[in-house]
């Protein structure tokens, strides 16, 4: 380890934090040859009594998928029997125990995680992956996932990469460190002790570290070779000028095997039976394997054999003609003849085809199946795009390319998805069914980029015909046109869908109907109509098993006022996504959880929720849904009167006016309004909640009113408007209000219409004070509710009806304290100590108190689930949950569950 003390020092280092339970990891990133694999080696050695997972990544197995993963677990498979069931069956299916439906990559990563745990409870793993640059992607994704979550793990991550070949190791929660080449006196060091007595003079070593940059692989190769004279150009790149030289020494020492090793290197799988089966049919003498004359360049346990190094399977693999090279994967795909080979059969076939090969075409299409169901969406994605490669009809080809982006968007391959959909676009003699998915996918993509407006402009042409084609079939789609209307504040859309779907007789009773009759019954709402009397048929919506459609209509249920139905169908949905670890699904489905929470005044959960999905979506490169639940931090941060929340409103505000993101907007601009609403600032109030919601004079006309989260913000707006004494305008808003809320069943939007028409008409302030308070009464909506006392003591107070005022002063002070809006509950005690009362400072209640990952936990404990159950639902390890618990018992001054569920009961708003 010459050279490299500040590198050893950092994985002894990270051993001794692991081995005391505070997990983590690091990346050796550098070119071949620079000392990666022995500093993996030297951390083996010192890792004691650690339990240590080793994997070596493989390029020719870099497109299968897990399948790094599955080295790297092998050892442990044993013991994934004590999983929780749905983890379990997981890895089981992954890799080949058992049967059943594909798991999603976040459950296999969380059943990864736990896996890891289970052992670590027993001593300290070390998981080492040497060549992680050729690990395959749902592998990396996997590690990632694991990396994120070691804080509280005595598991140590330790991996090697290089940066600029195979798939890169995209791992941003492991401390990279960079190896450089050696200095020279480390150098000078290798060298002599390498060389023996033989001694370098000091031009030698001076040329040999500019020819090597002080690799030290290198050193060693270029140190027995002759230099080319001084003052000659600079040689070829590190890479180029490795593979020569091992490619040199397999010749010079083992020319007569070299037609075998060719073959064990375009093989990847190891498998002996295979290798000894393609050679039989190439006519290429195995005996060296059996003779021990490879043991120099090749492991072998019994089954599987393994180049000692990579580079030297890259020589020898790159040094094959083109013609040989083919007829080598053609012998290795007949050999992997077995119902499990059938993806390497595939992968096989296609590295054999020069041209156009239909048969390998569909052998990798039938393969890319095979790997989603498995997980692997990157082995798909690259399955398909080769399989279209070798196609020569169109509108196939256009099908797989197709197939392929979404299985690239399906991993998180956002730039490859785009290329692949601009190829499948480019196809002639494409018939209607064929362009529909492609603008479909290019709609979903375009979300992900950021663009709400340009999704729905690619969408929008296609709908009617969608429908026209196949109703069910493209629901969803339908569905999420509707909901990026709502996204995108385009108050046309609603017109649109609603005579489109007036023109299509829709079931209730069968699913995807059900979801349109709601979308439908939303449109007409939203444009001033009264939806047509009909069938609810809950049962059908029940059924849905798409946590994504389950959302969207539980969003278009909410927009008609049903909010016991929009709640159940948001639970159910996560639900299902958090079951079948669909994180994208689940990140985006928090979003609204988030935002249904906070009209409910459980700031608590809203938080929890809104965090949750902010860091999932992070993690699926849903940036726009990132920002919208960062939206909702905001908004809760303003209600809970949080010293930052000024700052982290106009940063989220920046980020969503820069991707067009009106809901993400209006959640910012009203958090910034409610800022200034409690500062007393009025006027700057009136200018936020006006721009967050586009509200200014003359907007929101009753035929096209703005959608939802844009009209959450007028009662607000009129509270602001009436006290920076612009009556006129706010009596405007407030008719404005109440035209929008005609059409719906909701109790706490007529509260709040009352509210407002309390505001601006004195003379009847007590009748509509009072109408108001009946409804809060209900509905689900405390903050709200005493939000209304609160304005109802103050305009008491100013009456000179001090005893009235302070019975609702007191009543608002509770709640807020109760949810945690400390800033509010402040307003109302100031309140009281005007009408005659002392009052000291708000003190939260212990809920509020709680981190986000906190209080998540609390209520899961509240609603009787153990430890395990906990682990699975919020994708953590046991290990956490219980830490995280510890710090809950702590903060609660409590010492057991049962008193926790107590706590949580009285707490907790219903």
């Amino acid at each position: 380890m010459l050279g490299r003390d500040d590198e050893t020092e950092l994985l002894e280092s990270l051993l001794r934090h692991a081995a005391e339970g505070r997990g983590g990891g690091v990346v050796l990133q550098g070119e071949p040859g620079i000392g990666k694999t022995a500093l993996l080696n030297h951390a083996e050695e010192r890792a004691g009594d650690f339990r240590v997972l080793r994997a070596v990544g493989v390029a020719a197995e870099s497109d299968l998928a897990y399948a790094t993963l599955h080295q790297l677990l092998l050892p442990a498979l044993g013991r994934v029997d004590g999983l929780p069931g749905p983890q379990a069956q997981a890895l089981s299916i992954l890799f080949g125990r058992a049967h059943g439906a594909p798991p999603d990559p976040f459950l296999v990563a969380l059943s990864t995680l736990s896996l890891l745990s289970l052992l670590a409870a027993e001593r300290p793993v070390l998981c080492v992956v040497d060549d992680a640059h050729w690990a395959d992607q749902p592998t990396l994704k996997t590690l990632a996932f694991v990396a994120r979550r070691l804080d509280d793990e005595p598991v140590a991550l330790a991996l090697a990469a290089r940066a600029d070949e195979g798939h890169g190791a995209e791992l941003p929660n492991l401390r990279r460190v960079p190896l450089m080449g050696l200095g020279r006196e480390a150098a000078t060091a290798l060298l002599a002790e390498r060389l023996g007595g033989r001694r370098l003079t000091d031009g030698e070593q001076r040329r040999l570290l500019a020819a090597t940059g002080g690799n030290p692989l290198a050193l060693i190769e270029f140190a027995g070779r002759e230099l080319p004279p001084e003052g000659t150009q600079e040689p070829p790149a590190m890479t180029d000028e490795l593979q020569r030289s091992f490619l040199a020494k397999v010749r010079a020492r083992h020319a007569e095997s070299l037609p075998l090793l060719q073959l064990i290197a375009a093989d990847g799988s190891g498998g002996v039976d295979t290798v000894e089966k393609a050679a039989q049919s190439l006519r290429v003498d195995t005996g060296p394997l059996h003779r021990a004359e490879l043991d120099e360049l090749l492991t072998y346990d019994g089954a599987r054999l393994v180049f000692r190094h990579p580079l030297i399977r890259s020589a020898i693999y790159h040094s094959v003609t083109a013609d040989r090279r083919a007829a080598i994967h053609r012998a290795l795909a007949a050999a992997h003849d077995g119902p499990a080979d059938q993806h390497r059969r595939a992968w096989h076939l296609g590295q054999a085809a020069a041209g156009p090969d239909e048969q390998a075409a569909e052998e990798l299409e039938r393969s890319a199946e095979q790997a989603a169901l498995r997980g692997g969406p990157a082995a798909a994605m690259a399955a398909l795009s080769r399989a279209a490669e070798l196609t020569t009809d169109g509108p196939r080809r256009a099908r797989r390319l197709w197939t392929a982006a979404h299985a690239a968007a399906h991993g998180g391959f956002t730039a490859t998805a785009v290329e692949l959909l601009d190829r499948a676009e480019r196809e002639p003699h494409l018939d209607e069914e064929d362009r529909i998915p492609l603008v479909v996918m290019r709609a979903v993509v375009t979300v992900f980029a950021g663009s709400a407006e340009d999704a729905m402009d690619l969408v929008k042409p296609w709908i009617p015909r969608a429908l026209s084609l196949d109703r069910r079939r493209f629901a969803p789609t339908v569905a999420m046109y509707g909901d990026l209307g709502t996204r995108a504040n385009r108050r046309r859309a609603w017109w649109d869908l609603a005579g489109w779907l007036e023109d299509v007789t829709l079931s209730p009773d069968e699913p995807e109907d059900a979801v349109l009759l709601l979308l439908r019954d939303a449109c007409l709402a939203r444009t001033g109509r009264s939806p047509a009397p009909v069938r609810r048929e809950r049962a059908a919506l029940e059924s849905l098993t798409d946590p994504t459609t389950m959302t969207l209509a539980g969003a278009f249920a909410r927009e008609l006022g049903d909010h016991e139905l929009s709640r159940r169908l948001y639970r159910d949905a996560g639900q299902l996504a958090r079951a079948g670890g669909a994180l994208g699904a689940l990140a985006w489905n928090l979003e609204y959880q988030a935002a249904d929470e906070i009209g409910r005044g459980r700031l608590g959960l809203a938080e929890a929720h809104a965090e949750e999905g902010y860091q999932f979506a992070l993690e699926v490169g849903q940036l726009s849904t990132a920002c919208r639940n960062r939206g909702l931090l905001a908004l809760c941060a303003a209600l809970r009167g949080r010293p930052d929340a000024a700052e982290l409103s106009a940063d989220v505000l920046a980020e969503a006016s820069s991707r067009r993101l009106a809901d993400a907007i209006s959640y910012a601009g009203r958090a910034l309004g409610l800022i200034d609403l409690g500062a007393g600032r009025y006027r700057e109030a009136v200018r936020h909640f006006e721009a967050a919601g586009q509200l200014g004079p003359g907007g929101g006309r009753d035929t096209g009113a703005p959608s939802g989260p844009v009209m959450a913000i007028v009662p607000d707006l009129v509270e602001a408007l009436v006290r920076a004494g612009e009556h006129d305008r706010a009596a405007e808003a407030a008719a404005r209000y109440g035209r929008w809320i005609r059409h719906t069943t909701s109790a706490e939007l007529s509260a709040l219409a009352a509210r407002c028409r309390a505001l601006v008409d004195a003379d009847g302030a007590d009748v509509h004070f009072a109408e108001s308070l009946r409804l809060h009464a209900a509905s689900d909506s405390p903050l709200e509710h005493a939000r209304t006392e609160l304005l109802l003591g103050e305009w008491l107070r100013r009456e000179r009806r001090r005893s009235q005022a302070r019975r609702h002063l007191h009543g608002a002070a509770e709640t807020f304290r109760r949810i945690g809006a400390l800033a509010w509950a402040e307003r109302a005690l100031g309140e009281l100590r005007a009408a005659g009362e002392s009052a000291g400072a708000p003190e939260a209640g212990v809920l509020s108190m709680l981190t986000p990952q906190e209080l998540r936990i609390a209520v899961a404990v509240g609603e009787g689930l153990t430890n395990r159950e906990i682990a699975a639902q919020l994708f953590l390890s046991p290990r956490t949950v219980d830490y995280h618990l510890r710090k809950v018992f702590q903060k609660a001054d409590i010492t057991s569950r049962g008193e926790l569920m107590r706590l949580v009961l009285a707490e907790r708003p219903a």
